[in-house]
């Protein structure tokens, strides 16, 4: 039998009478490859003896906290356990947060310590496994608009509904960090955001990812914004990043939803995007933001192919035509929704027009978008 190197380190406050009953043995798939009662020895200790693991016991889980630290940034791929006494009044939060994989409250018996060591090493494996190929990966289609209130929440709302009515398990993350408004028009409330996810340390995996997303009650799986403007910045492109790659490998589809403007989650969802839905309105500020938009993704160099062009509210009589909208943009939009009070209603109800009211033309419209992304980057028996 293979047995799996563990270090261990107590701190030398901690009461000996808890060890008795809770220390692993051979019989648990574990060899102790070192023992110690020095925290500031225990992560050089540990790479010195090639552990997979490092269990801390301790009285109190700050004295964990630089530790934790320290070796998720140096030794990324070492499962990190700590067993401390309970209870611990809400500070398992921080010590996840610092970087620990599992916590081990005590007293508890050496199996269940054991167990929880074996779920940290199998979670810090599987974060750590060659990330798949481009065509392991589930697409990515990101919905922008460079002007505010054009509606590009509706657009990925009813666009991710549609893809869920397609059968294809669909997770919606609402990248509007500062005011996101995916959670309010399908009706999911925000028990978990993205910044509690990017802020909650340790491994991530699909599992986790998936403990902080909500759903519809049209079966749209959500990751959504903050519920405070000023938690915006604990989200940076980084954790965007590591978030949609993830999420690709646990989701059929991703559809993002962005704020209007390039911030640097924006680009960073941009990277990964399958496809990309451009949004404008059918009013000249509109259209011109859109065409800046278009020319931005040009400087990026994202390919025209990638660029699906739809226009909202596309029969407003303003004073404009089909033609005016191709003069500006460069290229005809290839899906125009139509303005209809209905969608400002099923706005109100929190739920997708496309579900509550599936023939008027905006949810006909929206269909038609669906087929779109379909056609372009799902295989054909996705599609």
């Amino acid at each position: 039998m293979n047995h799996a190197r563990l270090s261990i380190a107590a701190h030398g406050s901690f009461p000996g009478s808890m060890l008795d009953g809770a220390m692993p043995n051979g019989d648990d798939g574990l060899l102790i490859a070192s023992g110690m009662t020095d925290f500031d020895r225990a992560l050089m200790t540990a790479e010195r003896d090639n552990s997979e693991a490092l269990l801390l016991f301790t009285p109190r889980l700050e004295d964990t906290y630089d530790l934790l630290r320290t070796s998720r940034s140096s030794r990324p791929a070492m499962a990190l356990i700590v067993a401390v006494p309970g209870p611990q009044n809400g500070q398992l939060a921080e010590a996840l947060k610092a970087g620990a994989d599992e916590i081990v409250i005590l007293p508890a018996e050496a199996a269940a310590v054991a167990t929880a060591i074996h779920k940290a090493m199998a979670r810090v494996s599987a974060a750590a496994a060659i990330r798949p190929s481009d065509a392991a990966r589930s697409p990515l289609v990101a919905v922008l608009g460079p002007k505010g209130g054009t509606g590009k929440t509706t657009i990925a709302t009813n666009l991710a509904a549609d893809l869920a009515i397609r059968g294809r398990e669909t997770l919606l993350v609402d990248l509007d960090l500062q005011f996101g408004d995916v959670g309010v028009v399908l009706g999911v409330e925000p028990e978990h955001t993205i910044y509690d996810l990017a802020t909650a340390g340790g491994t991530m995996d699909a599992e986790r990812l998936r403990g902080f997303t909500g759903r519809s009650r049209d079966g749209v799986n959500v990751l959504l914004a903050p519920v405070r403007p000023d938690q915006a910045d604990a989200v940076t492109a980084e954790h965007i990043t590591a978030i949609l790659d993830l999420a690709r490998t646990t989701y059929d589809v991703v559809v993002v939803d962005t704020p209007p403007a390039f911030t640097s989650g924006v680009i960073a969802a941009v990277d990964q995007a399958d496809l990309i839905v451009m949004l404008g309105s059918f009013d000249l500020p509109g259209l011109k933001n859109m065409k800046v938009g278009l020319e931005t993704l040009q400087m990026m160099d994202v390919p025209s192919s990638r660029i699906l062009p739809v226009l909202n509210r596309a029969n407003t009589k303003v004073g404009l035509l089909v033609a005016d909208v191709t003069k500006v943009l460069g290229r005809a939009p290839e899906v125009a929704v139509p303005s209809d009070r209905g969608v400002p209603q099923s706005v109100n109800a929190s739920r997708p027009i496309i579900c509550m009211q599936p023939k008027s033309g905006p949810a006909r419209s929206f269909r038609t978008i669906g087929d779109r992304v379909a056609a372009r980057i799902l295989t054909p028996k996705e599609a």
